[in-house]
C-alpha cells in the first residue's frame, strides 16, 4: 500500500503572500495614522503660533499706545513743573516787595520804650540788630517781644497766651485795633526765629549830665531770622 504525498509548498506560499499583504496593510495603516497625527499636531502648533503672533502684535500695539500716553503725561508734568517754578518766582517777588515792610512793622511792634535800635542789617532773611537799652532787663524784654510777634491767617499779631499742650493760642491782632482772637497752634508761626543775644555790655555815654551824658546804657547785638515771607 503506497502513501499519498501532499505538496504543501503552494499553501505555504499563499500564506506567506497573505501575511505579506497583512504586514503591508498594517504598515500602511500605521503610516496613515502617523501622518494624520503629525498633521493634527502641526496644525495645532501652527494655530498656537498664529495666536501667539497675534497676541505679540496686539501687545506691541498696546505698548506703543501706552508709550504715547506716557509721553503726553511726561510733557504735561514738565509743563506743570515749569508753571509751578514760574509761580514760585512770582510769589517770591511778591513776598520780597512786602517783606521788608512787614519786618519793620514787626520790629516797631516788638521794640520797648526803653530800647533804641542803632543799626539794622539784613541779608537773605538773616538780621543783625545793634542798639542800646536802659538795662539788661529791657534787652530781655525786647527779646521776649521779638519771640511773641507771630503771623496768623488774619495778619501780624502779638502772642498773648499759649499754654503747654494747648491746641489753640490767644493773640492780639495788630491790624484790628488790638482785637483778641484764638487760632489753632498749627496756624500760628513766629515772625522772628533763631533769636540770639551776641553781645550785651554796659557803657557810659559821653557828655555832661545836663545833656544826658554820663548815663549808663546797655549796648547789645542781636541776630535773628526774619520770616517775613510767610
Amino acid at each position: 500500500m503506497s502513501m499519498i504525498r501532499i505538496n504543501l509548498l503552494p499553501v505555504r506560499a499563499v500564506k506567506k503572500r497573505e501575511m505579506g499583504r497583512q504586514v503591508l496593510v498594517l504598515g500602511a495603516g500605521v503610516l496613515a495614522i502617523t501622518l494624520v497625527l503629525n498633521t493634527v499636531w502641526y496644525l495645532g502648533r501652527n494655530s498656537t503660533y498664529s495666536q501667539n503672533q497675534e497676541r505679540i502684535t496686539a501687545t506691541r500695539a498696546r505698548i506703543a499706545e501706552l508709550e504715547k500716553v506716557i509721553g503726553e503725561v511726561n510733557n504735561i508734568n514738565k509743563r506743570k513743573r515749569e508753571v509751578e517754578e514760574k509761580l514760585k518766582v512770582l510769589d517770591e517777588l511778591r513776598k520780597g516787595r512786602s517783606g521788608p515792610v512787614r519786618m519793620l512793622d514787626a520790629l516797631s511792634t516788638a521794640t520797648p520804650k526803653k530800647v533804641w535800635l542803632k543799626d539794622f542789617d539784613e541779608k537773605a532773611n538773616a538780621v543783625k540788630l545793634e542798639g542800646t537799652a536802659v538795662s539788661h532787663d529791657d534787652v530781655a524784654e525786647f527779646m521776649r517781644a521779638l519771640q511773641n510777634v507771630v503771623w496768623t491767617p488774619k495778619g501780624m499779631a502779638r502772642l498773648v497766651e499759649q499754654k503747654r499742650d494747648a491746641k489753640t493760642s490767644r493773640v492780639e491782632l495788630l491790624a484790628a485795633e488790638g482785637a483778641i482772637e484764638e487760632f489753632p497752634v498749627g496756624q500760628i508761626a513766629q515772625f522772628f526765629t533763631s533769636i540770639d543775644l551776641k553781645k550785651a555790655e554796659q557803657t557810659t555815654t559821653t557828655g555832661t549830665p545836663a545833656s544826658g551824658g554820663g548815663a549808663k546804657l546797655v549796648r547789645f547785638t542781636i541776630t535773628l531770622t526774619a520770616n517775613y515771607a510767610i
